[in-house]
């Protein structure tokens, strides 16, 4: 007669750990590794400090990352979500930002100098006492945007939109403005030598006690200035 066996009992299948959106804070690189292999959104990732530089990104999502501190030296981001981010700090001279979203980030003091960035949102970002200078901006929105403090010097704005965008002292000697537009951009006490509005609209902004304007500062932009 054939033994009957006791039915076995059945193990609980195995659950995969949840995936974090925090990553570790590792050796120079390795958190940028981590993040440009991650196959999943990073929103609200940890990265305060990560050294991130030269890191190339396509399509990722990063809302509410912290990244403050974060060393983005000559990052390529493409097509990146990076709305209410935290980048206070940040260093990004040399970066290049396409398409990417930064509506609502908190940039206060980050390093952008000589940054290349087109066709991106920083609507209502917070921009003060940041570097852009020697930048180019190409179909940026800057909407509301605070720049208070912020170095524009010898940056090249094109087609770009400020208007309520807020300037004041703001160090923009040298910079252009081309075919933009700045309806109540607030530019008090800011510093505009050989600073130019070309073919630009600048109807409600507000010049009040500038420093360096000329006559050519103004060449064929129209609206009415405060």
């Amino acid at each position: 007669m054939a033994t009957k066996h006791a039915p076995r009992s059945r193990r609980p299948a195995s659950r995969r750990p949840p995936r974090t959106t925090a990553l570790a804070r590792t050796g120079a690189g390795a958190s940028g590794r981590a993040l440009a292999e991650a196959e999943h959104a990073l929103d609200g990732a940890d990265l305060a400090g990560a050294d991130l530089a030269g890191l190339a990104l396509r399509g990722r999502a990063l809302r509410g990352a912290d990244l403050t501190g974060a060393d983005l030296t000559g990052a390529r981001l493409l097509a990146c979500d990076l709305r209410g981010a935290r980048l206070g700090g940040a260093k990004l001279s040399g970066a290049r930002l396409v398409l990417c979203d930064l509506r609502g980030a908190a940039l206060e003091g980050a390093l952008l100098h000589d940054a290349r960035i087109a066709v991106c949102a920083f609507d209502e970002a917070q921009l003060a006492r940041a570097d852009l200078g020697e930048g180019r901006l190409a179909a940026v929105s800057l909407a509301g945007a605070d720049l208070s403090r912020a170095t524009l010097a010898g940056a090249k704005l094109v087609l770009c939109s400020l208007g309520g965008a807020d300037l004041t002292g703001a160090k923009l000697e040298g910079a252009s403005f081309v075919l933009s537009w700045l309806p109540g951009a607030d530019f008090t006490r800011a510093r505009l030598a050989r600073a130019r509005f070309a073919l630009s609209a600048l109807g409600g902004a507000v010049f009040d006690r500038v420093s360096g304007l000329d006559e050519e500062s103004f060449a064929l932009s129209w609206g009415g200035a405060g």
